[in-house]
């Protein structure tokens, strides 16, 4: 199924569809870009605010609650394959028939080779 494609069809997404498409775990690769950019920007930023912060309330432990509040949105955001992480799937072309004439079995070629020596 082509789940997250288009933005009608989140709209219309049931429950159980949602569950089957997280339990798939599919994400394309823009999706896979765009949650990598979303956790890394998320926890810099808060990082930085929260040394700022911390560093004005002469108290480090406020830096760290800024890095962690982040690091648990960013978890909840990009670890589940929501349907916004895959809405430019992979189009995967039909493999190309092998023509078996040509090729020789690898039984044959072993032989072939050990008579050469």
């Amino acid at each position: 199924r082509n789940f997250g494609r288009g933005s009608t069809h989140l709209v219309t997404m049931s429950v159980g569809e949602l569950f089957q498409m997280l339990k798939a775990g599919s994400m394309d690769f823009v999706g896979q870009k765009k949650s990598f950019d979303l956790q890394f920007y998320t926890i810099w930023i808060a990082g930085i605010i929260g040394f700022v912060y911390g560093f004005i309330q002469q108290r480090f432990l406020y830096t760290f609650y800024f890095i962690f509040g982040a690091t648990l949105f960013s978890t909840a955001v990009c670890l589940p394959s929501w349907p916004i992480w895959n809405r430019n799937p992979v189009e995967w072309r039909e493999p190309k028939e092998e023509d078996k004439s040509d090729k020789e079995p690898s039984t044959q070629k072993a032989a072939k080779g050990a008579k050469k020596r």
